[in-house]
């Protein structure tokens, strides 16, 4: 087996984008070599400055393999006497056979003549030539560089390129940059000219010179060093993957100080020291024995150490400054309450065609009453209406403009110390949760009232313009929106008439654009599609989800319950025949293009089977009712599997079909009025056996 080693050294690759690049890298070459049946094992490295890849179970060269080709059509090949035509001898001539070798072929097109022939295996690092600079070119970043003539684009200009083959260089150019095996060790530690022939030797000189390519090693150093200097001032370092990750991506060698800052600076909201350090400075806040925040931080250095001490004195230099600019912000805009604060939100456009922030906020506030009452909590309507206005109130304050995270979380602080009451300020700091897939909520009813509102307010409005996501672009993160909106209602438990909700924020947007119920039967749908994300990443699988999501789901708690008693049921040894039993139902529905169930005919009833379906059933059907008004979908289920074997001995006894029109319409409306039912909980024929 062949060992590969490639290294693409550059300039300073931003922090962020380093895992992405890693992950394109290794994907990219090993679908390019799959496809060229090179099959192997891959490993990635990165540091700020270069991105490695290095298999060592490469084969040295494809496989032989048999292809065939399809030439011209046998009435074109061979005359009237079976004899080969030009056309034939120039086809086996190009292929490098005889006109012997040909044969023929059936395809849909007809029969044409064909060859097959073994295609010897190329060498590995001839595809690799190939293949490697294919693979980067196409990798795209969020912002690309020019350099050079202008013609040259990446996330960084390069520098040098390695690529080995067994220890051999193999040839070609990236960026105008030909392969070869020298690199460079640390920028300032060790910045002299490295050869390397192989992947144990280029990872023992690079360590050598003080870069440490395995960003899994610099983390783990970077907590190891954090832990033991924390507990040198009796401190533990906070523990945040995330920041750690972004650490150990912006160096090459993983170097850490632990600097201090004013502890008087620790009356300011935790929150904002905390924004600060981690956005603003990419420090390492710590905290002491009883869990508060402790006036040292660390810092990540490209270097071995700070001897001198000026590394850590420009941290603190830097953190200082910031917290003494946040302090000033907190008491200057102390002296403004929020509430006055509001109509300065004019000022602020939220999108060209649906108006200012305040004009947002107001219909974020009456929205809220809707949603409050519409949601069953009429009692919350004052404390909802007053966050809902208040909470982009801090988005004119300093503090915000200085720290733009903590947008929500600014305006949640202020409003505690301007007086609101907890349920007020605690909505005002939550309402932009959930911001993800895996967020907290907003922490009680207040707050989620207001974030759905806000997010309703948002949806409506870019749906009635026609703003909607296509494919994989999504410029007004609609589709997080519409997320946070399934999110909070499916886990507060709450319970809303979503399309009637849609339509009264749309109603609340004095623009052009579709209507209100156009803009309900666009966005519900999309946010159906949220919920089908959400249910699938819990476990529930495609035909559960499917077969509630394809019945009438406005409330989508409801449905998500729904698609949780399908689940548990479905196990159950008389679900999976009454499942199949009603895709006989729908199917013979469908073809009849039958109506929904009307009342039945009893004498029109002529065998047992269908008689004791109709009893079975409209016994069942006031069980039904009282079931699926309480919400016990479970049991409602169990209570329709019952009838699987009334359903087939009336399947076996009659046809339903039938020419009498009379006794055809009275069998249909049986099956239909047990379909309506069964809807009412899921479409049981779209679960597979």
């Amino acid at each position: 087996m062949s060992e590969l080693l490639l290294e693409i050294l550059a300039e300073e690759i931003p922090a962020g984008v380093l895992s992405q690049a890693r992950n394109d890298l290794l994907r990219g070459l090993a679908e390019a070599l799959a496809a060229e049946r090179i099959e192997g094992t891959f490993f990635t490295h990165s540091t700020s400055r270069r991105l490695v890849l290095f298999s060592l179970d490469l084969p040295e060269m494809q496989d032989d393999h048999e292809v065939e080709a399809v030439g011209p059509s046998i009435k074109v090949a061979f005359d009237a006497d079976g004899k080969p035509t030009r056309a034939a001898e120039g086809f086996a001539r190009g292929q490098g056979v005889s006109v012997e070798a040909l044969r023929v072929v059936s395809t849909p097109k007809g029969e044409y003549v064909s060859v097959r022939k073994v295609v010897e295996g190329r060498l590995t690092s001839e595809i690799l030539a190939e293949a490697i600079p294919a693979v980067v070119a196409k990798m795209s970043f969020p912002r690309m560089m020019r350099w050079g003539d202008g013609r040259q684009t990446w996330i960084r200009p390069v520098h040098s390129v390695i690529c080995l083959l067994d220890g051999l260089v193999v040839p070609f150019s990236l960026f105008g940059v030909e392969t070869g095996r020298t690199t460079f060790g640390h920028r300032t530690l060790a910045p002299g000219r490295l050869v390397v022939v192989g992947v144990d030797d280029y990872l023992a000189k690079l360590r050598a010179a003080f870069v440490e390519t395995d960003y899994g090693i610099r983390r783990r150093t970077l907590v190891e060093k954090a832990q033991s200097l924390a507990a040198e001032v009796g401190c533990s370092a906070v523990d945040d993957a995330s920041l750690l990750d972004t650490m150990a991506h912006l160096v090459e060698w993983p170097g850490l100080i632990r600097g201090s800052f004013d502890a008087a600076y620790l009356e300011l909201p935790e929150e904002i020291l905390v924004t600060a350090m981690r956005e603003h400075q990419k420090v390492l806040p710590t905290r002491d024995g009883s869990g508060a925040l402790a006036p040292h931080f660390f810092a990540v250095a490209d270097h071995t150490g700070d001897p001198k001490g000026h590394i850590v004195r420009g941290n603190e230099w830097v953190l200082n400054a910031r917290f003494a600019d946040a302090r000033f912000f907190w008491d200057d805009d102390g002296k403004v309450p929020l509430e006055e604060r509001v109509p300065r939100l004019a000022r602020l456009s939220f999108q060209e065609k649906l108006g200012d922030t305040l004009r947002k906020t107001e219909r974020v506030e009456a929205l809220a009453e809707h949603l409050a009452v519409g949601l069953g909590l009429p009692d919350l309507v004052p404390e909802a209406t007053r966050a809902a206005r208040l909470a982009r109130a801090d988005l004119v304050t300093d503090m915000v403009r200085e720290f733009p995270d903590l947008q929500g979380v600014v305006g949640g602080l202020y409003a505690r110390r301007d007086g609101e009451s907890e349920s007020v300020w605690q909505a005002v700091y939550d309402h932009y949760l959930p911001a993800g897939a895996d967020d907290a909520l907003p922490r009680d009813e207040v707050g989620r009232v207001v974030a759905l509102a806000d997010r309703l307010d948002t949806l409506a409005g870019f749906f009635a313009l026609g703003l909607v996501p296509t494919g994989s672009r999504d410029p007004y993160a609609l589709r997080r929106a519409a997320l946070g909106v399934v999110r909070v209602l499916l886990e507060g438990g709450l319970r809303l008439d979503l399309p009637s909700a849609i339509a009264a924020a749309r109603r609340l947007h004095d623009v052009a654009g579709a209507t209100a119920e156009d803009v309900a039967a666009s966005l519900h749908p999309f946010l159906l599609e949220r919920l089908r994300f959400l249910l699938e990443r819990r476990g529930f699988r495609h035909d559960e989800i499917e077969s509630v999501l394809t019945t009438d789901c406005p409330d989508l708690t409801d449905a998500a319950e729904r698609v949780a008693a399908v689940a548990a049921v479905r196990k159950q040894a008389d679900f999976g025949p009454l499942a199949a039993s009603f895709k006989r139902v729908q199917n013979i529905l469908t073809q009849a293009g039958a109506p929904a169930g009307g009342e039945l005919d009893p004498a029109l009833m002529s065998d047992d089977s269908e008689r004791q379906l109709a009893s079975d059933f409209y016994q069942a059907r006031g069980i039904l009712d009282e079931l699926i008004v309480a919400r016990r979908y479970k049991e409602a289920l169990a209570v329709m599997a019952s009838l699987g074997p009334s359903l087939d001995r009336f399947f076996v006894g009659v046809m339903v079909l039938v020419d009498d029109e009379a006794v055809r319409a009275n069998r249909l409306s049986l099956l239909a009025a047990m379909r309506d039912q069964f809807f009412r909980v899921a479409r049981l024929s779209e679960i597979q056996a």
